[in-house]
This record gives structure tokens, C-alpha cells and sequence, in this order.
């Protein structure tokens, strides 16, 4: 599928490998010319008992202007995901879904649009609100003319202590410090170069590499180790001939996970990093990858917490008019395979094209989008994982404001 496109929720055409936004960038209907389509499940969950408590908090790019919050509670008999009380959102950019959005160290928010070629940086509060980083918005005028990016075209490192933006156009990667207050700083020798046009970006769940998946046409996986400044080398032997259009690395610093989003090709890739020696960084397939899925993967969620071993993937059913139920598998720390997850498919919660983890792995935010011929309506799901990777659904799904990048984010 790598030639395949999908329209934006703003009916913008982008190469399949930049489509991968946490925003409105595949919607049912909308792309296939559909006048209905539904998610797998019922979007409804049960409740639990005993007190509710503040678990994660989600922030979208309205095109009205602004960026909107969500609070999340669990437990107790009363779960919610719930407009932020109290809350008001701050100004951005009109008309415009962003080009990506992340949170560095439960602190920090960022979130880039490329029509006017800056960065907006916030401080998230405690309550989950907003307050701008002294300096904000940073200038960042290489996104000025870029196509609208993937889901992971902006990335942080697990430390949340360095920014990452991919530049199309200009075949590179801009690598950005990120101060304790929160301001932007390019790093020493920022842009860097890039062997072919990027799309995606990854890093190991150690945050001592970063990982550049070429765009449109997949073939290729650039890797660099990451000093502590910013400062990007290239690992030997790099790129390395691999088609995945996204990667994520797992919380040990062990294993690159890669899915292909190609039809036909249901399968999930493990790739083992290499710890030491002149290759460090270096990925090669584990034995049995890649791993068979029931479903095409078009992307994927990885558990970022450091006992975290459970993968889910996303997909659209067959006819185009809907998404497959989710699949979850677990990942064997010792050995990279992989194996089905507790319950998978899960065809009872909400599901959708693109998920976040917050931090704590405990909560799986889903997004996902439906067009009945003359609305568009883009959703998140809250889904609550087990440790043997059961999903349940304890509030309702949420419906957005307009479609947008977002993210998700635990309380300070």
C-alpha cells in the first residue's frame, strides 16, 4: 500500500507515509467515497468502584483557533473523558489541523503548524491547563511549505530533553534542546542530513538513537545515535533496507518495533538493536519477524513504561468503510517474538487508525474518524489495559471539537 494516499478530514492528498497524524488524517467515508462507516465496537464500558481520580490528559488542535483540553478520570463509579473544567484554551493558528503535537516530560507541550512556520510551546498545569513558554512560538520556517506530517514526524526522546522535526523538502532532521523552562534551543550542527526524503521518526526506548523511515515509498530505515546535546552521527551501516513506515523502540532499549502499511503484508516487525561494538544501533530482524497479524497494520502503539511488553495495531476493514477491531500482542523481552495478546481482537471498545499511550501505560487513547456523507465527526476512545493486554472501555468516546493533531499526556 505504499502507493496508496488518504485524504486529511481537510480533504488535503498526502503520501501514505505522512499520513500517520495524531490528527484527522484518514476518516472513513471522507477518503474512500463511502456515505457510512462505523468503528468495530460499541464505544461503551462498564465502571468501576471506589474513588475516581484524574488519569491522563488529552489536548487537539481545534481549527477554530485554539488548542482544546480533556481530562480524563478512572476508578470510582462516575469514569469521564470530559472537556478540562475551568479550562481556556490558547490561541493558534485558524484554519489549520497543525503539523504534530507531543508532550516532553508531563510538563511541556508542543505543537507546530506549518503555515505560519512555528512551534507553540506550553506549560501544562497541574489542572491540565495551558500557559505559554516564555519565547513561544519558536520560529521554525523550514515547516513553511511542508506537506502536513506523520504521526511521529515530530518526536521527543524519552527523557523529553531533546525535540525532533522532520524537514521534507530539505531531506533532513532539525533537532531541538528543550530547556527547563521549556524553551526551544536548535542544537549544535542542527539540521542534519537525511539519505533520502523522511517521513516517520522513532527512537529506542533508551533514547541513545533516532530512527528515520524514508517517505513515500518505504524502503529504507536511517539510524544516528543521539548525543546529549542533540548531536546526530550515523550509525554504521545505516540506512539499513527495510520497509516500515513507522518504528517505535521498546522500553528496554532491545527491540525496534516497524510495521510496513502495505496490503497484503500482515505483519508486525521486530528488529534487534545493536547494544555495542562499531554497529551499535544497527537493526536486524529478529528470528520469526515479521510476526503475522490477522489484520494490515497501518500503524501501531507500543507501552512506553519500563515493564510495558504489549503492542496493539490499527486498521481499516476490508470494504473501506470502518476499522478492524484492535489487535494486541505481547512481546517477549528475551527473544523479540511475539505473541497474541489476552482476548485479541477486540471487537468490544472503540476503535480507529491511530493510538497513544500516556506515560504510565495504563491508558490507550484511540482516534479515529467518521464521515456520513456531509459531517465529519473525529473521535477519541480512552481504553484501560490490563497487564495481559485486555482492553476495556470504562467512559464513552469523546467526540472532537474539529480534527487536529493531539496528544495525550499523565498529570504531573
Amino acid at each position: 500500500m505504499t502507493m496508496r494516499v488518504r485524504a486529511l478530514l481537510a480533504m488535503v492528498v498526502i503520501p501514505v507515509t505522512m499520513w500517520l497524524a495524531g490528527c484527522g488524517h484518514y476518516t472513513c467515508g471522507a477518503t474512500f467515497g463511502n456515505s457510512s462507516c462505523t468503528a468495530s465496537g460499541s464505544g461503551l464500558g462498564g465502571t468501576g468502584s471506589g474513588s475516581s481520580s484524574t488519569s491522563a490528559f488529552a489536548f487537539a488542535v481545534d481549527e477554530s483557533g485554539t488548542i482544546d483540553g480533556y481530562t480524563l478520570t478512572t476508578g470510582g463509579t462516575s469514569p469521564s473523558f470530559a472537556a478540562t473544567p475551568s479550562y481556556t484554551g490558547p490561541t493558534v493558528p485558524t484554519n489549520s489541523e497543525g503539523s504534530g503535537m507531543v508532550v516532553a516530560q508531563k510538563k511541556f507541550l508542543y505543537t507546530a503548524f506549518p503555515g505560519t512556520g512555528q512551534v507553540y510551546a506550553y506549560t501544562i498545569g497541574t489542572g491540565g491547563g495551558l500557559t505559554a513558554v516564555t519565547g513561544s512560538p519558536f520560529s521554525a520556517s523550514f515547516l513553511v511549505g511542508e506537506p502536513l506530517g506523520g504521526g511521529w514526524s515530530m518526536i521527543t526522546n524519552p527523557a523529553g530533553t531533546l525535540l525532533f522535526m522532520v524537514d521534507s523538502s530539505g531531506m533532513s532532521v532539525h533537532v531541538y534542546q528543550i530547556a527547563s523552562n521549556g524553551a526551544l534551543t536548535q542544537a549544535v550542527g542542527s539540521p542534519f542530513a537525511v539519505p533520502f526524503f523522511p517521513g516517520n521518526l522513532g527512537t529506542d526506548g533508551l533514547g541513545k538513537y533516532l530512527y528515520v523511515v524514508q517517505s513515500p515509498n518505504p524502503s529504507a530505515v536511517a539510524a544516528y545515535s543521539i548525543s546529549s546535546t542533540g548531536f546526530l552521527n550515523a550509525v554504521s551501516g545505516s540506512p539499513f533496507p527495510y520497509a516500515v513506515s513507522q518504528v517505535q523502540g521498546d522500553a528496554s532499549g532491545k527491540y525496534l518495533i516497524g510495521v510496513p502499511d502495505v496490503l497484503g503484508q500482515n505483519g508486525i516487525y521486530v528488529f534487534n538493536i545493536a547494544q555495542s561494538g562499531t554497529n551499535a544501533g544497527a537493526i536486524t530482524p529478529v528470528t520469526g519477524s515479521p510476526f503475522v497479524t490477522t489484520f494490515t497494520p497501518i500503524s501501531f502503539a507500543i507501552q512506553p513504561n519500563t515493564g510495558g511488553t504489549l503492542i496493539y495495531t490499527f486498521s481499516e476493514n476490508a470494504t473501506d468503510t470502518g476499522y478492524n477491531p484492535i489487535e494486541g500482542y505481547q512481546l517477549n523481552t528475551s527473544s523479540g517474538a511475539l505473541t497474541a495478546a489476552n482476548g485479541s481482537p477486540y471487537s468490544g471498545v472503540s476503535s480507529g487508525f491511530w493510538a497513544q499511550f500516556d506515560q504510565s501505560g495504563a491508558n490507550l487513547v484511540v482516534y479515529g474518524g467518521v464521515n456520513n456523507g456531509t459531517t465529519i465527526t473525529s473521535y477519541l476512545g480512552a481504553l484501560s489495559v490490563a497487564s495481559d493486554g485486555t482492553l476495556t472501555q470504562p467512559t464513552p468516546q469523546l467526540t472532537l471539537a474539529s480534527p487536529g493533531f493531539w496528544t495525550v499526556t499523565d498529570p504531573q
